[in-house]
């Protein structure tokens, strides 16, 4: 009598092949064929810290991600007045860089360990009003204030803040990643959330 049943040691061959091919390409649940994450990124957003919004607890804000994305520009909820608005890190870090650039105007970049920075485009004050470099800085102390300088801001008071990975060295504008606050994702091209409320308390 014949048998239509794979040989075990074939079906064991064939487990293994399919195993080998999900571990490298990743599966859906419904089966479907997906490029697996790099290791090394896999561990970056394992290690992200739980970043919280630069503004004082409880207040209302906007975000646009416009044609910039992932970095993300934000203002005061309903965009009624941000200048001059305190901006804080929303985690703690180390300042590593404070400067002018004639088109972020006054900028900060704090790191975050595990190779995460965020960075702070177009303040009010002089970068070093507020930190300096090297200083060591809670999730709530005042780094800056909103402001409008810088030749790329188009003459209107809002925070262009990015959140940066590298795992060795100083991240530049290339290393942006999708931003997330309280564990949520900001991200997308040309999206916008009309109000978003800050947990950094």
């Amino acid at each position: 009598m014949m048998t239509t049943a794979m040989p075990v040691r074939r079906r064991t061959a064939v487990a293994l092949a399919a195993t080998a091919l999900s571990l490298s390409f990743g599966l859906t649940a419904g089966g479907t064929a997906t490029a697996a994450a790099p290791q090394g990124e896999v561990a970056a957003a394992a290690a992200k810290p739980k970043f919280q919004m630069p503004f004082k607890c409880n207040t209302h804000w906007q975000i646009n991600t416009w044609g910039h994305n992932p970095a993300i520009d934000l203002v005061v909820k309903g965009n009624t007045g941000s200048s001059g608005k305190a901006v804080f890190p929303g985690y703690k870090g180390k300042v590593v860089k404070a400067y002018y650039d004639k088109g972020a105007g006054n900028v900060l970049l704090i790191s975050h360990g595990s190779g995460w920075y965020t960075a702070y485009y177009h303040l009010k004050d002089k970068a070093t009003k507020y930190v300096k470099v090297g200083q060591t800085v809670a999730a709530k102390k005042q780094i800056g204030r909103i402001g409008a300088t810088g030749g790329n801001s188009g003459d209107w008071a809002h925070l262009h803040y990015e959140q940066r990975y590298l795992a060795k060295g100083t991240p530049t504008e290339k290393h942006r990643k999708p931003v997330h606050f309280n564990g949520k994702s900001y991200t997308g091209k040309n999206k916008q959330w009309k109000d978003v409320v800050s947990k950094n308390c």
